[in-house]
Protein backbone atom coordinates (compact mmCIF):
# COMPACT_ATOMS: atom_id res chain seq x y z
CA UNK A 1 0.00 0.00 0.00
CA UNK A 2 1.08 3.55 -0.85
CA UNK A 3 0.23 4.83 2.70
CA UNK A 4 1.46 2.21 4.67
CA UNK A 5 3.88 0.05 2.77
CA UNK A 6 1.61 -3.02 3.32
CA UNK A 7 0.38 -5.21 0.43
CA UNK A 8 -3.53 -6.11 -0.26
CA UNK A 9 -3.94 -8.94 1.88
CA UNK A 10 -6.31 -9.13 4.81
CA UNK A 11 -3.71 -10.42 7.65
CA UNK A 12 -2.15 -6.85 6.67
CA UNK A 13 -5.05 -4.80 7.23
CA UNK A 14 -6.02 -2.63 9.52
CA UNK A 15 -7.85 -4.90 12.64
CA UNK A 16 -10.02 -1.60 13.57
CA UNK A 17 -11.63 -1.38 10.18
CA UNK A 18 -14.49 -4.00 11.21
CA UNK A 19 -16.05 -1.47 13.49
CA UNK A 20 -16.75 0.57 10.37
CA UNK A 21 -19.35 -2.15 9.80
CA UNK A 22 -20.62 -2.54 13.65
CA UNK A 23 -18.53 -5.98 14.22
CA UNK A 24 -16.20 -5.80 17.11
CA UNK A 25 -12.24 -5.33 16.20
CA UNK A 26 -10.83 -8.56 16.11
CA UNK A 27 -8.74 -10.78 13.73
CA UNK A 28 -12.10 -12.89 11.92
CA UNK A 29 -14.18 -9.68 11.58
CA UNK A 30 -11.58 -7.88 9.74
CA UNK A 31 -10.34 -11.37 7.85
CA UNK A 32 -14.44 -11.90 6.71
CA UNK A 33 -14.74 -8.24 6.02
CA UNK A 34 -11.55 -8.07 3.94
CA UNK A 35 -12.32 -8.30 0.07
CA UNK A 36 -16.63 -9.35 1.04
CA UNK A 37 -18.09 -9.83 -2.50
CA UNK A 38 -21.54 -10.95 -0.18
CA UNK A 39 -24.60 -8.47 -0.41
CA UNK A 40 -26.69 -7.99 3.10
CA UNK A 41 -23.77 -9.59 5.21
CA UNK A 42 -23.72 -6.73 7.55
CA UNK A 43 -26.52 -4.51 6.58
CA UNK A 44 -29.22 -4.89 3.94
CA UNK A 45 -29.21 -3.40 1.01
CA UNK A 46 -25.41 -3.05 0.70
CA UNK A 47 -22.50 -4.53 -0.21
CA UNK A 48 -19.53 -3.30 1.80
CA UNK A 49 -15.86 -5.01 2.02
CA UNK A 50 -12.68 -3.48 2.80
CA UNK A 51 -10.11 -2.90 0.24
CA UNK A 52 -6.49 -1.85 -0.14
CA UNK A 53 -6.01 0.48 -2.90
CA UNK A 54 -2.39 1.84 -4.39
CA UNK A 55 -1.00 5.00 -6.30
CA UNK A 56 -0.81 2.58 -9.31
CA UNK A 57 -4.97 1.07 -8.96
CA UNK A 58 -5.75 4.90 -8.25
CA UNK A 59 -3.82 5.98 -11.90
CA UNK A 60 -6.04 3.08 -13.30
CA UNK A 61 -9.03 4.07 -12.02
CA UNK A 62 -8.70 7.68 -13.36
CA UNK A 63 -7.62 6.58 -16.59
CA UNK A 64 -10.80 4.42 -16.74
CA UNK A 65 -12.60 7.63 -16.84
CA UNK A 66 -13.35 7.24 -12.85
CA UNK A 67 -13.70 11.75 -11.81
CA UNK A 68 -13.54 10.16 -8.17
CA UNK A 69 -11.30 7.22 -7.50
CA UNK A 70 -10.39 5.87 -4.07
CA UNK A 71 -8.00 7.11 -2.41
CA UNK A 72 -4.56 5.17 -1.96
CA UNK A 73 -5.01 3.39 1.38
CA UNK A 74 -7.39 0.89 2.63
CA UNK A 75 -10.74 1.99 1.87
CA UNK A 76 -14.36 0.81 2.68
CA UNK A 77 -16.50 0.28 -0.24
CA UNK A 78 -19.95 0.05 0.04
CA UNK A 79 -22.40 -1.07 -3.45
CA UNK A 80 -25.95 0.11 -2.97
CA UNK A 81 -28.52 -2.76 -4.32
CA UNK A 82 -32.09 -2.26 -5.17
CA UNK A 83 -33.73 1.66 -5.34
CA UNK A 84 -29.46 2.75 -4.44
CA UNK A 85 -28.10 -0.23 -7.53
CA UNK A 86 -25.53 1.39 -9.24
CA UNK A 87 -24.44 3.91 -6.50
CA UNK A 88 -20.67 3.03 -4.93
CA UNK A 89 -18.95 5.00 -2.82
CA UNK A 90 -15.54 4.36 -0.77
CA UNK A 91 -14.47 5.77 2.59
CA UNK A 92 -10.78 5.94 3.31
CA UNK A 93 -9.83 4.22 6.55
CA UNK A 94 -7.18 6.24 8.44
CA UNK A 95 -5.89 5.92 11.88
CA UNK A 96 -5.29 9.31 13.61
CA UNK A 97 -6.43 11.06 16.94
CA UNK A 98 -8.45 14.70 16.39
CA UNK A 99 -7.82 16.81 13.36
CA UNK A 100 -9.47 20.63 13.95
CA UNK A 101 -9.62 23.41 11.99
CA UNK A 102 -11.85 26.14 10.66
CA UNK A 103 -16.25 25.51 10.78
CA UNK A 104 -16.12 26.02 7.13
CA UNK A 105 -13.23 23.46 6.56
CA UNK A 106 -15.74 20.88 8.03
CA UNK A 107 -16.52 17.64 6.24
CA UNK A 108 -19.12 15.01 6.23
CA UNK A 109 -19.35 11.81 5.64
CA UNK A 110 -21.70 10.40 2.67
CA UNK A 111 -23.91 7.96 4.80
CA UNK A 112 -26.18 5.40 3.84
CA UNK A 113 -28.88 5.12 5.48
CA UNK A 114 -31.05 2.08 6.13
CA UNK A 115 -34.40 1.66 7.77
CA UNK A 116 -34.65 -1.84 10.07
CA UNK A 117 -37.72 -1.31 11.71
CA UNK A 118 -40.88 0.30 10.18
CA UNK A 119 -42.99 2.06 11.98
CA UNK A 120 -46.18 0.50 12.59
CA UNK A 121 -49.92 0.93 12.72
CA UNK A 122 -50.98 2.02 16.69
CA UNK A 123 -54.40 2.86 18.27
CA UNK A 124 -55.32 4.89 20.97
CA UNK A 125 -58.16 5.45 23.00
CA UNK A 126 -59.60 8.86 23.61
CA UNK A 127 -61.45 8.60 26.35
CA UNK A 128 -58.98 7.24 28.32
CA UNK A 129 -56.37 10.23 27.25
CA UNK A 130 -53.99 7.63 25.58
CA UNK A 131 -51.67 8.09 23.27
CA UNK A 132 -50.29 6.07 20.38
CA UNK A 133 -46.77 5.54 19.75
CA UNK A 134 -44.23 5.06 16.09
CA UNK A 135 -40.84 4.20 16.23
CA UNK A 136 -38.45 3.60 13.67
CA UNK A 137 -35.21 2.03 14.00
CA UNK A 138 -32.13 2.91 11.88
CA UNK A 139 -28.46 1.90 11.00
CA UNK A 140 -26.04 4.14 8.59
CA UNK A 141 -22.89 3.27 6.28
CA UNK A 142 -20.89 4.29 8.05
CA UNK A 143 -21.97 4.74 10.99
CA UNK A 144 -23.16 8.10 11.49
CA UNK A 145 -25.39 10.95 13.39
CA UNK A 146 -28.55 10.91 11.98
CA UNK A 147 -31.80 13.25 12.51
CA UNK A 148 -35.64 12.71 12.46
CA UNK A 149 -38.45 14.51 11.31
CA UNK A 150 -42.00 12.83 11.23
CA UNK A 151 -44.75 13.91 8.94
CA UNK A 152 -48.38 13.25 8.97
CA UNK A 153 -51.40 13.64 7.14
CA UNK A 154 -55.22 12.93 7.75
CA UNK A 155 -55.67 13.27 3.70
CA UNK A 156 -55.36 9.03 3.17
CA UNK A 157 -56.61 9.80 -0.61
CA UNK A 158 -53.62 12.00 -1.51
CA UNK A 159 -50.62 11.11 -0.19
CA UNK A 160 -49.02 14.42 -1.29
CA UNK A 161 -50.25 16.21 1.58
CA UNK A 162 -47.78 15.35 4.45
CA UNK A 163 -47.00 17.91 6.04
CA UNK A 164 -44.42 18.50 9.41
CA UNK A 165 -45.90 17.57 12.83
CA UNK A 166 -43.09 19.86 14.67
CA UNK A 167 -46.11 22.68 15.95
CA UNK A 168 -48.59 20.47 15.63
CA UNK A 169 -50.48 19.88 19.06
CA UNK A 170 -50.88 16.63 19.92
CA UNK A 171 -47.56 15.15 19.00
CA UNK A 172 -44.47 14.63 20.42
CA UNK A 173 -40.75 13.40 19.51
CA UNK A 174 -41.61 15.03 16.49
CA UNK A 175 -37.57 14.98 16.18
CA UNK A 176 -36.87 11.62 17.77
CA UNK A 177 -37.25 8.01 16.54
CA UNK A 178 -40.43 7.77 18.57
CA UNK A 179 -43.52 9.82 17.85
CA UNK A 180 -46.50 10.19 20.13
CA UNK A 181 -49.70 11.14 18.48
CA UNK A 182 -52.72 11.93 21.21
CA UNK A 183 -56.13 10.44 20.58
CA UNK A 184 -58.62 13.41 22.11
CA UNK A 185 -56.49 15.73 19.54
CA UNK A 186 -55.34 13.71 16.04
CA UNK A 187 -57.85 12.36 14.22
CA UNK A 188 -58.32 8.81 13.70
CA UNK A 189 -57.01 7.89 10.24
CA UNK A 190 -54.26 9.80 10.42
CA UNK A 191 -51.38 8.54 8.65
CA UNK A 192 -47.40 9.30 9.92
CA UNK A 193 -43.96 8.34 8.48
CA UNK A 194 -40.54 10.21 9.09
CA UNK A 195 -37.41 11.27 7.38
CA UNK A 196 -35.04 9.99 8.56
CA UNK A 197 -31.42 12.39 7.28
CA UNK A 198 -27.38 12.39 7.83
CA UNK A 199 -24.69 13.11 5.61
CA UNK A 200 -26.43 14.61 2.44
CA UNK A 201 -28.47 11.11 2.48
CA UNK A 202 -32.28 11.06 3.27
CA UNK A 203 -35.05 8.34 3.65
CA UNK A 204 -38.50 7.95 4.04
CA UNK A 205 -39.88 5.68 5.86
CA UNK A 206 -43.37 3.65 5.52
CA UNK A 207 -46.63 5.06 6.64
CA UNK A 208 -48.30 3.94 9.90
CA UNK A 209 -52.09 4.95 11.07
CA UNK A 210 -53.58 6.01 14.04
CA UNK A 211 -56.73 4.27 14.99
CA UNK A 212 -58.63 6.50 17.56
CA UNK A 213 -61.08 3.87 19.62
Amino acid sequence: MAQWGNTDDAANSVIWASESVNQPANTANRNALFGNTTANAYFDGVTVGQYGVDTDEMAAARDAGDPKPPHAGWVLKTEGSGGRAGRTTYETLVAMGTMSGDAEDGSFPDLNIRILTQPQDDSANSASDEQATFTVETTSVPSGSLTFLWQYTANTSDLETFSTTVGEDGFSGQTTATLTADANTIADGTLVRVVVSGGGDSVTSDSAELTVT
